[in-house]
């Protein structure tokens, strides 16, 4: 009995299956009925999984996505290529340019413009670059149509050396033609003295007024001579006020040669030794005791308290000691008016008398050379 049961539901089974695949095979037979685009829709199918596991598998970059500035941290270089679309890319290139990606990624963006803009960037895709600027050599650089103020800022601020920054400069100089205000203040000081002569005389002397103070203290000399030169024509307006005059000058006053300087001081301006200490030292040694006295006014004892500043020394080392000692300063040392050498007697503290006797002592020797001079 039990046997009779067990063997009716296998045939039972057995009978169930062979229904079940009778149905599938039919249904499979029946799929040319439906039109060739439908019996290839399996197909397609599968060629669209097997195409995304082998391409973009992190799923395709959206507009929204291209705001999240860890997008680096979830598509490898290789999946960026896959994943982004060059529309997405054009429509987000700002967005895109000021997300860190590593050098690979970037080239990978970079190479994805090269073919969107087969004929080179537009100035305004160039100023959404961003960090995308870092992989461009300067060779591709110089090839740029940089003519906007705005873009050379934009471009300058990323640039990875300052080799690339000179390119830039150079590229937009030569679309451009000068300096003006907003390429100075996008260019900024230490940048600026990298400059050639040639490019510094560009700038006009109406542009330097309108940019915002420059640094030059790194620049050579010969550059902060023309620097000068292009500011003092920039402020001429303003000679008739010394001290407001020379505030707009200030910045650029290491430049300045001795007959400026003995302008300025004739306007009692009292520079304080900061400013001095910038001056060019081969025009300062041509200033005389009063001179010195009229520039800094009521900061001439900075001179004492900065004896051994090297512009101060060498101001002394080239004026006689009765010279030096008329500033009236405690300032000592000078050329012995008898060719005797440079004298210098330092200070002993906290003793008036060796003080005392030390000036009395220099005085004796000016004398004496004097005396032999006659002799």
């Amino acid at each position: 009995m039990r046997n009779t049961a067990l063997s009716k539901c296998t045939m039972s089974m057995k009978l169930l299956t062979v229904i079940v695949i009778g149905f599938f095979l039919t249904i499979l037979n029946a799929q040319p009925v439906l039109g060739k685009e439908e019996s290839q829709r399996p197909s397609q199918l599968l060629f669209k999984r097997v195409r995304r596991a082998t391409g973009c598998t992190e799923g395709f970059i959206t507009r929204e996505m291209t705001k999240n500035s860890l997008l680096p941290a979830f598509y490898s270089a290789a999946q960026l290529d896959a994943c982004l679309n060059n529309s997405v890319l054009m429509a987000n290139l700002t967005e895109l340019g000021h997300i860190a990606f590593s050098r690979d990624q970037l080239l990978i963006l970079k190479r994805k413009l090269g073919e969107i803009y087969t004929n080179g960037l537009p100035e305004e895709q160039i100023q959404q670059l961003g960090f995308i600027i870092t992989v461009y050599g300067p060779e591709e650089i110089s090839t740029w149509n940089i003519t906007s103020a705005d873009t050379l800022a934009l471009v300058i601020e990323n640039s990875p050396s300052i080799n690339t920054t000179n390119t830039i400069i150079a590229n937009y100089l030569q679309r451009s033609g000068s300096l003006n205000a907003a390429a100075l203040d996008a260019i900024g000081s230490p940048i600026l003295c990298s400059l050639s002569e040639e490019n510094l005389r560009t700038i006009l002397p109406s542009e330097l007024k309108k940019a915002k103070p420059l640094n030059i203290a790194t620049c050579i000399q010969a550059k902060k001579d023309i620097i000068f030169g292009i500011a003092k024509v920039a402020f001429q307006d303003q000679a008739g006020d010394p001290k407001a005059y020379f505030n707009q000058l200030k910045p650029y006053v290491g430049g300045a040669r001795a007959a400026d300087l003995q302008s300025l001081a004739a306007g009692n301006i009292n520079m304080d030794f900061q400013t001095f200490s910038r001056l060019n030292p081969v025009e300062v040694e041509k200033l005389t005791a009063q001179n010195i006295r009229d520039l800094l006014g009521i900061n001439l004892n900075s001179l004492k308290e900065n004896e051994n500043h090297k512009l101060v020394r060498r101001w002394v080392n080239s004026h006689t000691v009765g010279e030096v000692m008329s500033l009236g300063i405690g300032l000592q040392g000078g050329i012995s008016p008898a060719g005797l050498g440079i004298f210098s007697f330092k200070e002993l503290p906290d003793s008036a008398s060796v003080n005392s006797y030390s000036l009395l002592l220099s005085t004796c020797i000016a004398v004496m050379g004097i005396t032999l001079q006659y002799l």
